[in-house]
């Protein structure tokens, strides 16, 4: 039987130290109704742009990644 969790993940860039940006994510928090991820992602994302002089680096972005369980 396979059981599936659905993980909120976090979009930010990181500066790569020459004014790259390197699209990098990271868990946030994880629920088991994708219904319950989905409303999460809806509250609380607040995608945006940084202030210069980071002005072509993002955050705030979230998204949902379904996570099989099991066998």
């Amino acid at each position: 039987m396979k059981i599936y969790m659905y993980l909120v993940m976090s979009d930010l860039d990181v500066d790569g130290g020459f004014g790259d940006a390197i699209p990098t994510k990271e868990p946030v928090i994880l629920f088991h109704q994708k219904e319950l991820a989905e409303k999460y992602v809806k509250e609380n994302s607040n995608s945006h742009v940084y202030d210069r002089p980071y002005s072509d680096l993002y955050e705030g972005g979230l998204h949902v990644e379904k996570v099989e369980l099991g066998d």
